[in-house]
């Protein structure tokens, strides 16, 4: 009975959740200070039966066991992932043109309203908070990194040979654009001479679901470092591609972070020293694009300086001594420094070539982020909310199993996949105690998610074995969840 009280435990919550959701309860849905709104239910057409329908075979990809499986099954869940979350915005109220709206909004997103507002590339890299300084919130709150992706994909989109009156996608990306110039107009704000290309809107649409399925390639690979089986790194897969934030926030740029904090802690983790160099490049863009960034970099440091590797087998007779023998503190300290070096590297190119400051920068986007989304929300009201934001948009029965991972650790797990789990836990714990983001968590920490889907099947492996119905009821609760929550709720708009 013991062994069932966990599983009925986090599968009657998930329901609860669930339930309080499709019943569009006042409480379900965040405090007063600031909510997911409620819509009337809706979520139909061939977006929903097609979303659904996907449920089948990503249940049916997770549960393969050998390790050749993965050769196909990993790019099978990425490619289901991508559609997945591109049927869910297209069932959801306004579909796909309410995603290209999103994305020619000066609000929701911004950065394609800005690219073509801000001043040039050089200009905008000498002093970014006065260049940013007219702008919208998302780019006076953010490095240059967003701006200047989009500027280049923007650059990408002008050149595709699109014809004027093509239909479709590129009309309403087109209507899209000229409907959020004319309010700006009507509000007496600054408006772009040019607008950018409606091709841009389109790539962008489809870009940043494909990033976020995209994300489960480096999972997988730290899910074998972590020592899981090809089925549990498989399971850890489809926990992600299930995870309801990483469909519910499109388009958002927190969408792509997930993949290249992936990608980071995945070259971190590896035993070539040359990686850890690598994974601080990498964790250089992570932080250029977003300074929320900059929590995940604790968790990439964090495998530089206990590798996430899987259990060694046993060393021959002879070197037996050799294989226990502690590493030096020189060896223990090179990957850290290698990250470090990787990371450091391309500001010190910014601040020489371009001019650019990134501490001013950090300290202007980090007040003005406290006074528009920080100041006016109460702290003692976010200390209870964040953690449950944060359940409701990754779902219960992953939260709970990563916490499980805690408890029973299991004697084949490394000493660093220990250690990483309780990282991961004392930084959650850190943030939400910080108080320095207070609503919005399951959109802002999205990038930390798809370590808890790790944990999670890490967790389920160890109690279950490789197959396991509860882990295919599991899968099945999270799907149900991201669909009763687009249903509901509105999170981009």
């Amino acid at each position: 009975m013991r062994r069932l009280f966990l599983p009925l435990l986090l599968s009657f919550a998930t329901v609860d959740l669930i339930i309080f959701v499709a019943a569009q309860l006042p409480f379900a849905n965040g405090p007063a200070e600031w909510k997911w709104a409620y819509h009337a239910p809706s979520l139909e057409g061939i977006g929903l039966l097609l979303a659904a329908a996907l449920v089948v075979p990503l249940i049916w990809l997770a549960g393969q066991e050998k390790a050749a499986d993965a050769r196909w099954a990993v790019p099978l869940l990425i490619a289901l992932g991508w559609v997945l979350t591109l049927d869910v915005a297209r069932g959801q109220q306004g579909g796909f043109r309410q995603v290209l709206a999103s994305l020619a909004s000066r609000h929701t997103f911004g950065y394609v309203f800005d690219e073509r507002l801000a001043p040039s590339s050089r200009e905008l890299l000498a002093d970014y908070p006065a260049a940013t300084a007219g702008l919208n919130q998302h780019s006076r709150t953010h490095p240059p990194g967003a701006l200047l992706l989009v500027r280049g994909l923007d650059q990408i989109g002008s050149r595709l040979s699109v014809p004027k009156d093509s239909g479709g996608l590129f009309a309403l990306a087109a209507e899209s654009m000229n409907r959020e110039v004319q309010r700006a107009a009507a509000r007496h704000r600054p408006s772009p001479r040019s607008l950018p290309a409606p091709a841009t809107l389109v790539l962008l649409a489809l870009l940043l679901p494909a990033l976020s399925a995209l994300a489960a390639w480096p999972l997988h690979r730290l899910a074998l470092r972590f020592g899981l089986s090809s089925a549990g790194a498989l399971l850890a897969v489809a926990f992600w591609i299930l995870t309801p934030a990483r469909s519910l926030f499109t388009p958002s740029l927190d969408q792509a972070l997930p993949f290249l904090v992936l990608f980071a802690a995945a070259l971190a983790a590896s035993p070539e020293r040359w990686r850890a160099f690598a994974a601080g490049l990498v964790l250089f863009l992570c932080l250029f694009v977003s300074w929320g960034a900059l929590a995940a970099a604790a968790l990439v440091l964090l495998l530089t300086l206990v590798p996430a590797d899987s259990p060694a087998p046993a060393a021959p007779e002879g070197e037996a001594e050799a294989a226990v023998r502690p590493r030096g503190w020189r060896q223990a300290a090179a990957r850290p420094a290698l990250l470090a070096a990787g990371f450091i590297l391309p500001w010190l190119v910014l601040v020489l070539v371009a001019g650019y400051d990134p501490w001013m920068s950090f300290k202007t986007a980090i007040a003005q982020h406290r006074a528009i989304a920080v100041a006016p929300r109460t702290y003692s009201t976010w200390l209870q909310w964040n953690p449950y934001d944060f359940m409701l948009l990754l779902g219960p029965a992953v939260l709970g199993l990563a916490a499980a991972s805690l408890r029973n650790p299991g004697p084949e797990r490394s000493k660093g996949a220990r250690t990483f789990a309780w990282g991961w836990w004392a930084l959650l714990a850190l943030l939400v105690v910080s108080g320095s983001v207070r609503g919005e968590v399951g959109r802002i920490w999205l990038m930390l998610m798809p370590f808890a889907c790790l944990l999670a099947a890490a967790a389920a492996e160890e109690r279950w074995g490789r197959r396991s119905l509860w882990a295919g009821l599991f899968l099945l609760l999270q799907a149900a969840l991201l669909l009763t929550l687009a249903m509901n709720m509105t999170f981009m708009s």
